[in-house]
This record gives C-alpha cells, sequence and structure tokens, in this order.
C-alpha cells in the first residue's frame, strides 16, 4: 500500500503508455486528463529498470497503462502461477520507488463496455484529481495467536467505529482456516487489522467474542461468512453493512467482487488476491488481512459518497439478506430413493437419444457432446461457415432443412439430459446433498434488476434452486420435511400485468379488467380461436410470444426461446404459408403482439428511452433505482435489459416486500419453515394441520401498490396470488 500522503502530491507530467491495440481509442482517453500534460508511450519495453530510468530523467512520476508487458514485469509472480491479469489489477496503483502506476483497461474497453468510460474516468481520477479521494488508513495488521494477542485485538476492536471481517475457509470441508477483523476509527482515519488462525477451540473462543462486539461490522458479500459462523456457533452481531450490497445499490451493473469493489472505492488499493496463491502462511494471513482492509475502507468511502438514492436502495434490499441467510441454512430435503429413480431415467433417456443419433448418423462413436464432431455433421450436411455448436447456432442451423432441424432438435435434447443429470441428479462421489438436504445460495444482489438469483451453497454442495428446468423430475426429488408438506404461492402473471400497468395499453389492462387468463386470452387473440376452446398448449405457445415480445425479442432470439417445434405448430394454427422460414414465422408472431398492443413498443419503449437519456437512471414505482450505464436509443441490447428491468424490478420489490413480512411474522413459527424466494413466488413448508398459515402467507403477500404508466396516468395495481398445496414433493401432487 502507499503512503497514505501520497495522494496529495499533484500530477506533473503523466505517461501513458498502451498497446498498438489501443491506439484507436485514445482520442476518447484526452477529456479524462483534464488539460493534466501528457505523453504517450507505445514502445518496447525491454527491461522495467531501463523503461524507469527514461521517466526519471525525463521527470515523469505518475503512469498510466494497459499495458500486459509491463504489469508482468511489476507483478513477477511465480512460475507456477498464472501471468497477472490486467482486468483484475485495473484501478491499481502499484507504487515503484518514487513513481505510482495505475493499471486501467484495454481501451477497446471504453466502447465494448456500457460502463467502459465511467469506470476508466473514475480509475484516472486517481492521478488526476488525487484530493478527490477520500484518505485511507495505513495497513496495518497483526496476527493472533495467545490470549494476551486476543485481549490486545478485543480492546482495539471494541473502541472502533466500523469492523471489516472476512474468512479463508477450506474448500469442501465447510471449515473456516481463519478469520480477520480490521477496526476503523473514521475520526483519525486509522486502523488496525488483527488475523486469527482458526485452528483450536481458544481460537474459535476468541472468534465468537469477537464477532458478538456491537461495533458495526461490514462484510463483502456476507452472508458466505455468516453461513460459516454460524455453523461454529459464533453469530455475527452489528451486521449492518456488505460492500456488495452497497455498490449494487449504487451501480448494479458494476462487477461487484472485493478487488473491483476496492479498485473503485479506495485510491490506494492495489490488487492482492494474487496473495491467496502462496504457501506461506503469513502472506496468506496477509491477504486475509488486505480483504478486511479493504472492505472496511470502501464500506467508509461509499458512506460518504452515496447519493441519497442509493442509501435507499440499500435499506430497501439489504433486510433481503436475513431471510436468505434462514433459507440457505435450512435448505430442503431430497429423497434418495427417488433421486435414484429420476436419475437412472436421465441416464436411459440419454443412452436412447445416443443411439438414435448414432444411427443416423451412421458412426458407432459420435458424441453429441463433442463440439468437433457436432461442427462436422453440421459442416456434411452443407453448412460450411458453421462457426459454433452452441444452442444458438444450433438452432440456426436447425432452420436451413428439415434434416438438419432433425439433428439439431435431438442433439439439444440429448445436452439438456446430460445437463439435468450431471448438474441436478449427481449421485455418488460427485453428489450435491449436504446431511441429506439440498442447500443452496440466495443472492438478493444477484441481477442487476433487483431479482434475487440463486447459485451452489457456500459449502462448495447444493444446487442453483431458482433454475430447475420445467418439466423435469428433479423437483418430484425434494420434499416436505417429515410432519410437514409444501406450499407454494406465487404471483399470478407478475411481469404481464406490470407491463399492462406500466404501459397503460388499453387492450392489455382490459384483459386484467376481464378477470380471465391473460396467457389464455393472449393466445386467443393471436390465433384467433375462441377463449374457451383454447388448449393447454396453445396457451403455451401465447404465453411464450407474449414473453418474447413484452422483452423485445427479435424473430432469431424468439426462435431460439420458442424451439422449432412450438413455432412450426403456431405456423400450422395461423395457417401460414409452407414456404416460411422459420425466423419469418417468428417476426409474424411478434407482429401479432405488436399489433394487438400497440402502446407498449412505441409511447413505452419511447419512456423508458427518454428517462435514461435525461436522468441516466429509472425510478420504480416503488422507489428502487436503477443508474444505467448502456444508451438504449442507440443499443439494442441495451433497450432490451432496461424494457426487462421495469417491470421485473417492480415485481422482485413487491415480492421482496412480503419476503420480509412473511418472515418477520412466520420464520420463526414452529409449525412453519421457510424455503425460498423463486422467482415471482415463496416456496415454504407447514406443519400437517397448520394450513391457515399457508393462507397467511398468501394474505401477506396481497396488497394494492400504485403504478404510474408512461403517460402519467396513475392506477392502483394488486397482483392476486395462486396459493398451490404441493404436498409431500415440490413436483406437487
Amino acid at each position: 500500500m502507499l503512503d497514505t500522503n501520497s495522494h496529495l502530491t499533484p500530477p506533473g507530467v503523466v505517461v501513458v503508455a498502451i498497446t498498438h491495440e489501443d491506439k484507436p481509442y485514445l482520442a476518447r482517453l484526452s477529456p479524462f486528463l483534464k488539460g493534466v500534460p501528457s505523453r504517450v508511450f507505445v514502445g518496447r519495453i525491454d527491461t522495467l529498470a531501463e523503461f524507469i530510468i527514461k521517466l526519471r530523467q525525463a521527470g515523469v512520476k505518475h503512469i498510466i497503462t494497459s499495458r500486459q508487458d509491463l504489469l508482468d514485469k511489476l507483478i513477477p509472480l511465480p512460475n507456477s502461477r498464472k501471468k497477472p491479469s490486467i482486468d483484475n489489477y485495473a484501478g491499481s496503483i502499484i507504487p515503484y520507488d518514487e513513481f505510482e502506476i495505475l493499471i486501467i483497461n484495454p481501451l477497446r474497453q471504453l466502447v465494448t463496455k456500457t460502463y467502459g468510460e465511467f469506470i476508466t474516468r473514475r480509475y484516472i481520477s486517481k492521478i488526476v484529481s488525487p484530493k478527490n479521494w477520500r484518505q485511507t488508513s495505513k495497513f496495518d495488521w497483526k496476527l493472533v495467536t495467545n490470549q494476551a494477542e486476543f485481549e490486545e485485538a478485543y480492546d482495539y476492536l471494541a473502541n472502533t467505529d466500523l469492523i471489516g471481517t472476512d474468512i479463508e475457509t477450506i474448500r469442501w470441508h465447510a471449515a473456516i482456516n481463519c478469520v480477520g477483523y480490521c477496526g476503523l476509527r473514521l475520526s483519525s482515519s486509522e486502523s488496525m487489522t488483527y488475523v486469527i488462525p482458526v485452528n483450536s477451540v481458544e481460537a474459535v473462543h476468541w472468534m465468537r467474542e469477537i464477532n458478538s462486539l456491537k461495533v458495526s461490522k461490514v462484510l463483502q458479500n456476507g452472508k458466505y461468512d455468516i453461513n460459516y459462523f454460524l455453523r461454529y456457533s459464533a453469530p455475527l452481531t452489528a451486521y449492518y453493512f456488505d460492500t456488495t450490497n452497497m455498490l449494487h445499490a449504487w451501480y448494479s451493473e458494476l462487477p461487484k467482487d472485493l478487488g473491483s469493489v476496492a479498485s473503485l472505492f479506495i485510491r490506494d488499493s492495489m490488487y492482492w488476491k494474487d496473495l491467496a496463491q502462496t504457501n506461506d502462511k503469513m502472506e496468506y494471513y496477509k491477504y486475509n488481512a488486505l480483504d478486511c482492509w479493504g472492505t472496511v475502507e470502501a464500506a467508509a468511502a461509499w458512506l460518504l459518497e452515496a447519493p441519497d438514492w442509493a442509501r435507499k436502495n440499500y435499506t430497501m434490499k439489504f433486510p433481503q439478506v436475513a431471510p436468505a441467510i434462514m433459507c440457505e441454512m435450512r435448505g430442503l430435503k431430497r429423497d434418495m430413493t427417488s433421486l435414484n429413480m429420476v436419475a437412472q431415467a436421465s441416464e436411459d433417456k440419454q443412452e436412447e437419444l445416443l443411439s438414435e443419433l448414432r444411427i443416423a448418423v451412421g458412426h458407432a462413436g459420435f458424441n453429441p457432446s463433442s463440439p468437433k464432431q457436432v461442427k462436422n455433421l453440421m459442416i456434411a450436411l452443407g453448412d460450411r461457415n458453421a462457426k459454433s455448436t452452441s444452442e444458438k447456432d444450433l438452432v440456426e442451423w436447425g432452420t436451413k432443412h428439415p434434416l438438419n432441424e432433425y439433428f439439431a432438435e435431438r442433439i439439444l435434447e440429448y445436452r439438456g439430459e446430460r445437463k439435468l443429470s450431471t448438474t441436478y441428479l449427481t449421485r455418488g462421489d460427485k453428489a450435491k446433498e449436504f446431511g441429506g438436504r439440498i442447500l443452496f445460495a440466495l443472492n438478493p444482489h444477484g441481477t442487476d434488476t433487483g431479482r434475487y438469483a440463486s447459485k451452489e451453497h457456500h459449502f462448495w454442495c447444493g444446487l442453483q434452486i431458482q433454475n430447475i428446468p420445467k418439466g423435469s423430475d428433479v423437483k418430484a426429488t425434494i420434499v416436505a420435511d417429515d410432519g410437514f408438506k409444501l406450499w407454494e404461492a406465487d404471483y399470478a402473471q407478475a411481469e404481464d400485468r406490470g407491463v399492462a400497468y406500466k404501459s397503460g395499453d388499453a387492450n392489455l389492462l382490459g384483459i386484467f379488467a376481464s378477470g380471465k387468463d391473460s396467457h389464455s386470452y393472449k393466445a386467443s387473440m393471436f390465433f384467433g380461436i375462441p377463449y374457451e376452446e383454447i388448449s393447454p398448449d396453445t396457451r403455451q405457445l401465447g404465453k411464450r410470444i407474449n414473453h418474447g415480445a413484452n422483452y423485445n425479442m427479435g424473430d432469431t432470439i424468439l426462435l431460439e426461446t420458442m424451439g422449432s417445434r412450438a413455432v412450426r405448430k403456431a405456423q400450422r394454427l395461423l395457417e401460414l404459408p409452407a414456404r416460411y422460414s422459420l425466423k419469418e414465422v417468428c417476426k409474424h408472431l411478434l407482429f401479432l403482439y405488436e399489433r394487438a398492443f400497440p402502446m407498449v413498443k412505441s409511447q413505452y419503449y419511447a419512456s423508458i428511452k427518454k428517462d435514461v437519456r435525461i436522468t441516466s437512471m429509472l425510478v420504480g414505482d416503488t422507489g428502487w433505482t436503477r443508474y444505467c450505464f448502456g444508451d438504449p436509443s442507440k443499443n439494442k441490447p441495451a433497450l432490451n435489459a432496461y424494457v426487462a428491468h421495469v417491470t421485473q424490478s417492480l415485481n422482485a420489490m413487491l415480492l421482496d416486500r412480503a419476503f420480509l413480512a412473511v418472515f418477520k411474522e412466520l420464520a420463526f413459527n414452529p409449525n412453519f419453515k421457510l424455503g425460498a424466494q423463486i422467482h415471482d413466488s415463496i416456496l415454504f413448508q407447514t406443519r400437517e394441520g397448520h394450513d391457515h398459515l399457508a393462507e397467511r402467507v398468501k394474505e401477506l403477500m396481497t396488497f394494492p401498490v400504485m403504478i404510474t404508466d408512461c403517460k402519467g396516468v396513475e392506477r392502483e395495481m394488486t397482483i392476486p396470488v395462486d396459493l398451490t398445496e404441493l404436498g409431500r414433493t415440490w413436483k406437487g401432487k
């Protein structure tokens, strides 16, 4: 770390060392230098010493660089490791003698990343405008290995304003290797970090004592640490701040790992994660200490800089961490007999598909999972320009001929079954259960819209609980606890209602006013079939068309989403000409939506573009605000993202409100078990004979909210709740 007074030194001439690939983007960099004299260097660097001597002779003390070769020379790692990454070190100031060397991303990111200019400008301000950055405390740390050292650490930490906490764990053992605490005194800008190797009962006791201090704690993605603390019966008191959630509340589109957070908020930060890859214990403990220091300093900077709307976002979203932790630690029970049956059925299906494909290809060794073999098949069937064997490209390939379509469908079906088997139905050495239960992580900060995301559990086991494929039997392996039954309370067509109320489209609003099923109603409109005659399959077709059109999909993405079989079925229902390609059919399907609901892609989309153009923000009816780096007027992916955000964020915040209400009132009732937030629903269990608690969940989820449409008209919206008694298994009765 640099001396804390270094940022008071004004910059002189700044050397910008770039690559030849960066030169086309150099003009975009000059506004960030704010008139500071600069020189561009694109030449060869044979040795670091030679390069530095030349700069010293020229009186240069500040260097901004995107060059990998210079970073390699500044941070020489042992041969056993990878080279230091520019992306990792971007935003780092590397001290070298009297020099400050700032690492930035390759300049092409100024145009390839929506936030590229923002990040680069902020990093360069570390050199150009150092006084605008908060002065950090000097990094210092100590190891705690005996009672006297613990007492010193406890006394110091007890008299600080904010404690940054972090653990290092032993993978696959769900065990803590060491725990660090950085106490920061804001008035004097001083800190000290203490690291406790958790290798004895005494060390666990020290950890429990410090965790119980009433000083406010801050963590980086702290649910990970909290899960481990709870396993050690060391609950953390006063966990009020989390840098992941704090950054999400301000700039949800930015990367949120600690290295990125630190580089964004700490001028003197230097990427330290490479220290973790060491056999030197002291280096490893120092790495833990730096995590604590970086966390607490980033939080202090956020508290000084964050605007009011970001603070409001944080107070809305951070309370979700508590119910998420409860769900993560409880998990869901798995029936091993059912698992074996479902897993075997999936394996049998794979064998059936594999046999069919091998016979059709005429090769006993054909492997649908092999990109090389599948690409050769694509070429053999006439596509000599085949780029890849991704799902998108296979779907595209399948549109060119019925034979291609046959192979594309079966290859994708085989891959889907294989993924199901290897991701959700593993057994033996690859089993995902922890004590007979499926654990998972729920991340309230996991998406730009504010909707929950999920992944495997922090103990290196379990499943991504939200993306279990529909129609599979995986949910049949998830069962209620003894004496309980499973329920799911789902907001009915929540996003669809959001589009109706936010767009103010009269036809969409009329559908919901009718009290009829919206997807069946729309299918009736699209296909010209009486509402009463809409079959479940036709309803599903209408639902897919509606979903694609709601979020501004093009014909290619709609085809990929619906699948060729569904598109062909829609073609037959509409009696479209047989000469139409699948893409042409999809284009017609999207037209049907636009014709039925003209406000959506006209005034509604225009209002979103206008808000982002004028304010760079989208402010929801719940108060949640998103800062937008993209330009929806010029960039279709950005428009798609912001169109999706408006309704997804609305529903996410409403579900959050309900989820928190259920947690506060019911989660500690012995006859109730909170399960998870799943997209637009809440999964939970009630003890046999306590069905009234399920009805209470429905009541807590049902409330009105005022929605203002794109024309400024305000309406009251209440999303109805479908309460389903699933019974013994998540798949239902």
